[in-house]
């Protein structure tokens, strides 16, 4: 099962399960983060990566509880993204104003841009403060943006920019250099190659 699965699957477990006394915003995700009482749809995001074993120190090693501290802590890893996948963080603006007001779990991507997500403390008619664990599916309208915690989609390897260590330098220096592809070849580049493969010359 892949990272992303296993999240989803911890998520799905807990549709239904709704807070007690209605309207009290008391939970056992707010009684495991610390923080009961208090609206708790960051807080129980971060119980199902907890559940998970997956780190999401936002603000505390258990998560985050209010949404604009995730919103901030994606895009300074570079992990802030404008279109959904399977598995991310939904941030949700109702407003307009840019803040994020509600979050979830992308379960799924329909096709006419629609997500269906996995959200705490919601409710039709109550999307941000319903107190039950429920599926909803929300249109782009409402996508403040999405947080992506974990290699979804295998990224493309990057061309190294650390410099190579005296071992790596030594090696180097040492073994016969061939021109890159599309360069111009020097002239005296193959007499140097033989003269150093019989051992009277170094290879420029």
């Amino acid at each position: 099962m892949t990272t992303s699965a296993r999240v989803i699957q911890i998520a799905a477990n807990e549709v239904g399960y709704t807070e007690y006394p209605p309207g009290s915003n008391t939970t056992k995700y707010g009684q495991w983060y610390g923080m009961n009482h208090v609206p708790w749809c960051a807080i129980f995001v971060s119980y199902c990566f907890d559940q998970a074993r997956i780190s999401l120190p936002i603000r505390t090693p258990k998560g985050f509880a209010y949404c604009p501290d995730g919103v901030r802590w994606f895009q300074n890893q570079s992990q802030w993204y404008s279109q959904p996948q399977v598995g991310d963080l939904v941030f949700y603006c109702w407003r307009g104003d840019g803040i994020a007001d509600h979050i979830g779990i992308v379960e799924s991507v329909n096709p006419d841009g629609s997500i269906i997500s996995i959200e705490g403390n919601t409710a039709i008619g109550n999307d941000s403060n319903g107190g039950e664990v429920m599926r909803r599916r929300r249109d782009p309208w409402s996508f403040l943006g999405f947080g992506r915690p974990y290699a979804i989609v295998q990224s493309v390897p990057q061309p190294s920019t650390s410099q190579p260590d005296k071992e790596k330098e030594k090696d180097t220096t040492n073994s016969p250099k061939t021109p890159d592809e599309g360069t111009k070849t020097a002239p005296e580049y193959h007499t140097n190659l033989i003269n150093k493969l019989l051992g009277k010359e170094k290879v420029n």
